[in-house]
């Protein structure tokens, strides 16, 4: 994990962004990561008080954090039989967007400016051999970064876990748990002694 949260304290410096850009998980996979999961941008639960935000979460990104669509994660990868050791959970743009009072979706230029630091990221994960985009935004972004970037690594896309729209989307949740199983599938190995 170290490698990561070392890149958080770079990227932090480097662009003045304080807390809004949250730690990675010390539970998760950290640089042993066979997956990444990508969602948009870390929401106001995961960030410190950088960017004029007053601490309102961990400051991590996490299927442990106290918001929804963490715990969607978390239940969708524990019924899925995803070890959290094996995968990492990440955002297309890694600082928070928006105001103290309102989280702002991610804009084409958002997008832009943040594939080089997903690159990054990516170059830090050796064995990583599935990206998880979910939902449109980072499906969109995961997209151009592919196209730039051309990484040598099985895409798996689906729905965005958020309370919303799994629950305006029916089909979502058990689309979702498909995609999970089939990481889990591709991912996860035994390391028994083959004698």
């Amino acid at each position: 994990m170290r490698p990561l949260n070392d890149w958080v304290a770079d990227l932090r410096e480097r662009l003045d962004q304080g807390e809004s850009v949250p730690w990675f998980d010390p539970a998760s996979g950290g640089v042993e990561a066979r997956s990444l999961f990508l969602l948009e941008a870390p929401g106001r639960k995961a960030v410190g008080s950088g960017a004029g935000l007053r601490r309102t979460g961990s400051g991590i990104i996490s299927v442990d954090n106290n918001d929804p669509t963490a715990q969607n994660c978390w239940l969708l990868r524990r019924e899925a039989g995803l070890a959290y050791e094996h995968s990492l959970h990440w955002n297309i743009v890694p600082w928070y967007l928006g105001t103290a009072d309102r989280i702002a979706a991610a804009g084409r230029t958002d997008v832009q400016l943040a594939a080089p630091f997903l690159h990054e990221v990516i170059s830090l994960l050796p064995k990583l051999e599935v990206v998880v985009p979910m939902g449109r935004s980072a499906q969109a972004g995961w997209a151009a970064y592919v196209a730039r970037y051309a990484p040598a690594v099985r895409t798996l896309a689906t729905w965005h876990p958020s309370p919303r729209g799994l629950a305006s989307r029916p089909a979502a949740r058990p689309e979702i748990l498909r995609t999970m199983r089939e990481v889990a599938r591709l991912t996860v190995r035994e390391d028994a002694d083959p004698s």
